[in-house]
């Protein structure tokens, strides 16, 4: 007999090291509100970045020890151990040679070099040389987008002033050629996506080098026109940093929890049409600005509306192309990719059941009758799941004539149960190329509580009790896992 049992997975605790991380970011955050009174040589902000390089240095050697990472990625945090390193030298360096605007700067691109390679040396995802391609030419047009705005907003303005001191000229032109560099980094990497050992603290380091450079452009602007707020503002942006990737250190830290394949919705692949909008808006503002609307603003008007059209057809054309990718060309079910995707996702929100079907005495048909004839009849049966599935289901062709159902948010077994008996019931005589073809299939039903079964144990399970069905005879038949079917294996 067949028992339901129910498995709650264990909590991932927040880990000791959050929680200093958090007391130390605030601790700093509070400190800078009130630095102002402390003597300039050693300033709240300076104390609070010794704190976080101390702490970064401790978590990034750790990740760097982890002896079931792969060699590059060790690598890569021996390199962001060394960007901690950079801050933990500093402060003892400014305290005996005084602090200035210079020591920071020189300070702000070591650090800056360091994760940079730190950057290159994280494994992404494997993909074809053509989807490499299609990477950088996207980052590219981030990186673009990126020096148009530090034009704008910065670099011209300080030319136009008059103002491009040797001290300015660290920060307005060093600056942003750091600045570009690292967002070319982190586009790359979120267009291409992480390796699954590195994805999760790739992604802190990829927000925390967001911030970075959202910030020095701040900064830049601020300084091009001549807005610079009191010394230890731009701390505030440095400490946020310094903050996310000593979260990615002790993410990597942590031991791996299996995680569904990604699709559908990411930011990464939006980044290149935000940097060709905020091009043309750039190229609006200054027309309107320069007083002189005609021809350049309607121009702008024109070029922003041809790129728009562009960017919605690359979008249809890539929208296209990834349906095709998860779908199966003859039946127009979901294919063996989509089927795993969707089955990880759904075992980690509730109770999921998966179908697996295998036709009955298809060979026969492809051999007496022809693959032409065998094509129509799997046609034919996917319509038969597409009738019986029911709308919160997905059903999927594995290939030949394998398929599956999963069945996500389930209230109780039972539904999968009734599943699986209206697609039998379904089942019979069917007209193919002017014959009568009967369709039979043999059925495995597989439940999971959340949590309770990864993707391969679960298709396992239904495939010992699709065999179970297949053995009962060439008829139609349906069959539960049971605890029995395992030894009998």
């Amino acid at each position: 007999m067949h028992t339901w049992t129910t498995r709650v997975p264990p909590a991932r605790r927040v880990p000791v090291a959050y929680v200093a991380l958090g007391v130390l970011y605030v601790a700093a955050m509070l400190g800078l509100a009130g630095s102002s009174a402390l003597p300039e040589s050693f300033t709240a902000a300076e104390a609070a970045r010794f704190g976080f390089g101390l702490f970064g240095v401790f978590a990034a050697v750790r990740a760097a020890r982890l002896p079931h990472l792969p060699r590059r990625l060790r690598q890569a945090w021996a390199a962001v151990a060394g960007c901690f390193a950079v801050l933990v030298v500093s402060v003892p360096a400014l305290l005996v040679i005084g602090t200035s605007d210079t020591a920071d700067d020189v300070i702000h691109m070591v650090f800056v070099v360091a994760l940079l390679i730190a950057l290159q040396l994280f494994p992404l995802a494997r993909t074809s040389r053509r989807d490499r391609l299609k990477t950088a030419v996207d980052a590219l047009t981030v990186l673009v987008g990126g020096s148009m705005v530090l034009w704008y907003t910065a670099f011209d303005p300080l030319l136009q002033s008059g103002r491009l001191t040797v001290d300015m000229t660290v920060s307005a032109v060093l600056y942003p050629i750091g600045d570009l560099a690292l967002l070319f980094s982190v586009s790359r990497a979120l267009l291409r996506g992480a390796d699954d050992t590195a994805r999760r603290p790739l992604q802190l380091l990829t927000a925390g080098t967001l911030v970075l450079f959202l910030g020095d452009a701040v900064n830049g602007y601020l300084d091009a026109h001549d807005l610079m707020l009191d010394s230890t503002w731009p701390f505030y942006w440095w400490i946020t940093t310094d903050a996310l990737l000593a979260a990615a250190a002790v993410e990597q830290s942590r031991p791996a929890v299996p995680r569904a394949v990604r699709s559908g919705f990411r930011i990464g692949r939006f980044l290149p049409f935000v940097a060709v909008v905020v091009a043309h808006a750039l190229m609006f503002e200054a027309a309107v600005k320069s007083g002189d609307f005609s021809p350049w603003g309607g121009l702008a008007l024109g070029g922003a509306a041809l790129s728009a059209l562009v960017l919605y057809r690359q979008t249809l054309a890539q929208r296209e192309s990834d349906e095709q990718a998860l779908t199966d060309p003859l039946t127009g079910l979901a294919n063996r990719a989509r089927f795993r995707a969707t089955s990880h996702r759904s075992l980690t929100r509730g109770t999921t059941a998966i179908l697996v079907i295998d036709m009955n005495s298809f060979k026969e048909i492809n051999d007496t009758l022809g693959h032409q004839a065998g094509d129509l009849v799997l046609v034919e049966f996917a319509e038969v799941l597409r009738r019986c599935v029911p709308s919160s289901g997905l059903p999927c062709r594995l290939g030949g004539d394998e398929f599956a159902v999963v069945l996500s948010d389930l209230a109780s077994p039972r539904h999968a149960y009734e599943v699986a008996g209206r697609i039998a019931a379904e089942l019979g005589p069917v007209a193919v190329d002017g014959k009568l073809i009967t369709l039979a299939a043999s059925i495995g039903v597989a439940v999971s509580a959340a949590g309770e079964l990864h993707h391969d144990e679960l298709v396992h399970r239904a495939d010992l009790a699709m065999y179970k069905a297949k053995g009962l005879g060439p008829e139609t038949r349906w069959a539960v896992w049971q605890e029995a079917l395992e030894t009998a294996a």
